[in-house]
């Protein structure tokens, strides 16, 4: 049979079609077979990716955890921890080294591996600075305390000055930098309490002891006066089971609300309490730390105010208030919370009385100038000035014969109705200062039956001072020269007459060391006190003579040529003339003429090996991964 045209052309068609089918399925296989192939290797690599990355964090905790471990080994040696190899942990092993860069500072690296160094899937190394001691912020040229500072003529200070007393000033002075006046408080306190001994006992807080998650603790209070709060003290210690410190404490007052603190009534923030600055015990001089607040609240008399000190939990490192059982304290009461800003905080009470003292604000203070203008090239702080030519802003209450900027007030630059600026605590605390005693001497708690002790007046040269205990004078007469190394406690005067100098032993590389005197210091002509000569690193003379009770000089530097850092918390300094100072702290001072502070930006992060910190930790900013 003929098959008719049109069939067999519909039959090449469809053929046609069929081919063509076929072609876009086996494209379509192809595509889809790429893909699952795609899909695959990608999951490969993702896997392979994910594995490296799990792999890559376990041999950072590995490299941590040999951190931890050194930190916790140098602290338990005393520094004679000298690292490790391949220490098996979990699923991998770590390495450490460590390299001494000087006296108390160490270098920590610490490398994890997965699961071993030789067959290593994940290598990831840790470093880190690590030192011990105390570290101090001298953040002015100048500090000074209530007692003020007179300034004669042509001194010259580069840097700022803060003084929580009045600066009075002769002719031709410069300050290169800021001047603070703060508001003047009263000499003794408001409200106080505090124990005797049979009645003292330890609030711990800062963690949950049984069962009592005690964070926040508060102190309530009534002023008998009006007036602005300018500063608050603590009797406190710390607790460092492990290595750390407890975290920094914010010290805050609240208003009141129904018998407990009202969270949202915050009339002070910004005081801070400071591991660094607390001892592990109450030392002799009363382990009160000093708190000031970053503006200063008006109180009104009478009413009820809440002292609070909140806090992180920590199990092995936590805070410890004094405690009085006798509840000697009738204006006011202690409480305790978990969380002091939750939405309806629960507060409890507290068996006694902490131990606390306020500080009100006194008669206005004052920064005045010569005939011939003081210049102060930054900004001023103060409630009165007089008699100068500022550089930048002036924040005041009175202004008189002076020009602002360039210009006399009012302008741009002039602040009229500021406030006060609150007074400044002293960068070192007692409880650093008693601590520092008792490791010259190797004393017990109560800075008796030392161990380290040299008695008797020292009167000629002495090549090496190591610390000790010198009960009894130093009387350097001239030319002397002494490597030091510190903390060195002399009960009674040091005097240098002329061309002596006292080195701080290169061992102690960038950081620095302190001399405590209990009596009177005196430098005659050409002195000089030198740190390391590493970095910002000095070696400071601080005395404890209390120079206000009866106004004679703690530190009498004669003139010329006499170089050094001198802090003397309680006492006045006199730096006498044509010498040239890296820092001067004291409650007051007289510059008579022709000094200059050339204060060191350094200076603020100076690190003691000495102090109440006395353990290896980290040192803020030298973490590193690799």
């Amino acid at each position: 049979m003929i098959k008719r045209k049109s069939e067999v052309g519909s039959r090449k068609t469809f053929l046609g079609q069929s081919g063509q089918i076929l072609i876009i399925v086996f494209i379509t296989l192809g595509v889809v077979l790429f893909t699952v192939l795609f899909i695959i290797s990608g999951a490969q690599i993702y896997y392979q990716n994910a594995s490296y990355s799990v792999n890559s964090e376990k041999a950072i905790v590995l490299a941590e955890a040999g951190v931890d471990k050194a930190l916790s080994s140098l602290n338990k040696t005393g520094g004679s921890y000298n690292g490790e190899l391949e220490t098996a942990l979990g699923d991998g092993t770590y390495s450490v080294t460590i390299i001494s860069t000087d006296a108390s500072t160490k270098v920590i690296e610490a490398t994890g591996y997965v699961p071993n160094k030789v067959n290593a899937r994940a290598k990831r190394t840790i470093k880190i600075t690590s030192s011990r001691g105390v570290g101090v912020a001298f953040n002015y040229g100048i500090q000074v305390g209530e007692g003020g500072m007179e300034l004669g003529n042509s001194n010259l200070i580069k840097g700022s000055i803060y003084s929580n007393g009045s600066i009075i000033a002769g002719n031709n002075n410069i300050i290169t930098g800021d001047a603070y006046v703060a508001g003047g408080a009263q000499a003794s306190a408001d409200q106080q309490t505090d124990c005797n001994e049979s009645n003292c006992t330890d609030y711990i807080f800062g963690k949950s002891v049984s069962g009592e998650n005690r964070l926040d603790v508060a102190q309530s209070f009534k002023p008998v006066v009006s007036e602005v709060l300018n500063q608050v003290s603590i009797k406190i210690k710390k607790v460092s089971i492990q290595d750390g410190f407890p975290l920094t404490a914010e010290v805050r007052i609240l208003g009141d609300s129904g018998g407990k603190p009202n969270k949202n009534a915050v009339l002070a923030s910004g005081g801070f309490l400071y591991s660094n600055q607390v001892s592990a015990n109450y030392p002799p001089s009363g382990g009160w730390i000093d708190i000031a607040f970053s503006t200063s609240p008006v109180l009104i008399k009478d009413t009820t105010y809440w002292l609070m000190i909140s806090t992180t939990s920590n199990s092995s490192n936590y805070w410890v208030w004094q405690n009085d059982i006798a509840q000697n304290y009738t204006r006011g009461q202690p409480k305790w919370s978990s969380k002091w800003n939750a939405g309806n905080p629960t507060w409890t009470a507290i068996n006694g009385d902490l131990s606390f003292e306020t500080y009100m604000g006194g008669a206005p203070t004052a920064i005045k100038g010569g005939s011939e203008k003081m210049n102060v090239n930054g900004e001023v702080y103060a409630n009165t000035i007089e008699n100068l030519v500022i550089g930048k802003d002036t924040y005041y209450q009175t202004i008189a014969n002076s020009t602002v900027g360039g210009g006399s007030c009012p302008n741009a630059k002039c602040h009229p109705g500021s406030a006060d600026p609150s007074p400044k605590v002293f960068p070192i605390s007692d409880a650093n200062v008693e601590d520092w005693k008792r490791q010259a001497g190797n004393c017990d708690s109560s800075l008796n039956n030392c161990q380290n002790v040299l008695s008797g007046d020292i009167t000629s040269c002495v090549s090496t001072f190591g610390s000790v205990k010198i009960e009894g004078n130093v009387n350097l007469n001239s030319g002397c020269s002494t490597t030091i190394k510190t903390p060195i406690w002399i009960t009674g005067n040091l005097t240098l007459n002329s061309n002596n100098i006292l080195t701080l032993d290169s061992s102690y590389g960038e950081t620095s060391g302190v001399i405590i005197v209990s009596g009177k210091v005196e430098l005659n002509s050409n002195n000089h006190l030198n740190g390391t000569g590493v970095g910002s690193s000095l070696l400071m003379v601080l005395t404890t003579y209390d120079s206000k009770t009866n106004d004679q000089d703690a530190i009498q530097v004669n003139s010329n040529g006499n170089t050094g850092t001198y802090y003397a918390s309680t006492g006045i300094i006199n730096p006498g003339t044509g010498n040239s100072f890296k820092e001067l702290t004291a409650w007051k001072i007289k510059l008579i003429n022709s000094s200059t502070i050339d204060y060191e930006t350094g200076l603020s992060s100076l690190l003691f090996t000495s102090g109440p910190s006395g353990i290896y930790s980290l040192v803020k900013g030298t973490y590193q991964v690799k």
